[in-house]
């Protein structure tokens, strides 16, 4: 019975070790869910999509929702949708994400491109930070992974 308990543990501890080096490997890479926020009022709730094609580029979208605005004219647009594609890199070292908005899907018109300098956890399941926010870089964004 000991040399079976033994094997177990060692393969669990296989198993870990393996996970461990998978998820450190990840990066940004995924599915993110979160919030967007500018102290001014706006609220957007994100999906983002990335991908590693290579040598720490990253390219992909983000999937917005309108959820708040301070401004009575984008009242009737609570609720709607726009997507932003976004490229740049992640420094591996560093664990930063440095993306930029350069082109947009917006049929409502409730987007602007933006720039993110987003700080992936550890645990890589976390990546938050600030963005460009037209030139003021107070807002805010944080998201959870869904799925790599």
């Amino acid at each position: 019975m000991k040399k079976l308990d033994f094997m177990f543990l060692l393969l669990m501890t296989f198993f870990s070790v393996t996970l461990a080096k998978e998820s450190a490997l990840a990066g940004p890479a995924g599915v993110w869910r979160g919030e967007w926020s500018s102290p001014r009022g706006y609220i957007y709730v994100a999906e983002m999509h990335l991908k590693a094609p290579h040598n720490g580029k990253i390219e992909g979208h983000i999937n917005w929702i309108m959820q708040r605005s301070p401004r009575a004219a984008d009242q009737s647009k609570i609720g709607t949708s726009g997507t932003e594609f976004v490229k740049g890199t992640f420094d591996i070292s560093s664990r930063v994400l440095s993306i930029a908005g350069y082109g947009k899907d917006d049929p409502n018109v409730i987007l602007g491109l933006d720039k993110y300098r987003l700080l992936l956890a550890d645990n890589d399941n976390i990546i938050g930070g600030i963005t460009w926010n037209h030139g003021s870089w107070e807002g805010k964004f944080f998201l959870t992974r869904i799925r790599d």
